[in-house]
């Protein structure tokens, strides 16, 4: 199990209850002998940064989760495409990732012309999901299974949608995040797929 943390600034205000929850679920799921790794990522001067806060192989505690951090923007595209590559190397064959989002892609870098443009489209609204979304799209055709845990806006709950399609369950409040992901986690298991 995979669980990339959205670490742009728009989780500032909940960036202590992320960090605990994120804890509680990497401790569950080392307690059950379920290799997780754990990251987070934002996106900074026209790059896209992850922090590995827990890698497959950790076997002693989670601590380096409350190095979580939020700051700057995130190219939710990209971090799907990067955490692709990072369950890719891994040496597990059954490959879920967890995205605990607030479904809103935003980046101050726009994205790369198309054919006769001069500029860019602006990395928000409508671009930024269908980024997201087509990437969510070659993780899935990748053998990945790809679930999120929405804790946006009412206004974001349609670009989760279509992001994530039914693969999302939303929580209103971050001290539902480690029950949520704990149920995700048991239908998973439960139907083998």
């Amino acid at each position: 199990v995979d669980i990339m943390l959205d670490g742009s600034a728009s989780q500032l205000h909940r960036q202590e209850m992320i960090a605990s929850q994120g804890y509680i679920i990497a401790e569950s799921l080392r307690l059950c002998r379920i290799p997780v790794q754990v990251y987070s990522f934002c996106s900074f001067c026209g790059y896209t940064v992850f922090n590995i806060l827990r890698e497959y192989k950790d076997r002693d505690g989670n601590r380096d989760m409350f190095r979580y951090s939020a700051c700057g923007w995130n190219r939710d595209g990209l971090a799907l495409r990067g955490a692709g590559y990072l369950m890719e190397q891994s040496q597990y064959p059954n490959r879920l990732l967890i995205i605990l989002t607030d479904a809103s892609p935003n980046d101050e870098q726009r994205m790369a012309p198309v054919s006769g443009a001069v500029r860019g489209k602006e990395y928000s609204g409508d671009a930024g999901i269908e980024d997201a979304a087509m990437e969510v799209r070659q993780l899935k055709k990748q053998g990945i299974r790809v679930m999120a845990v929405f804790y946006g806006l009412d206004s974001d709950l349609e670009g989760a949608r279509k992001i994530y399609g039914s693969g999302f369950v939303r929580i209103k409040e971050m001290g539902q995040l480690a029950d949520t992901v704990g149920n995700l986690l048991t239908s998973q298991l439960r139907s083998g797929r």
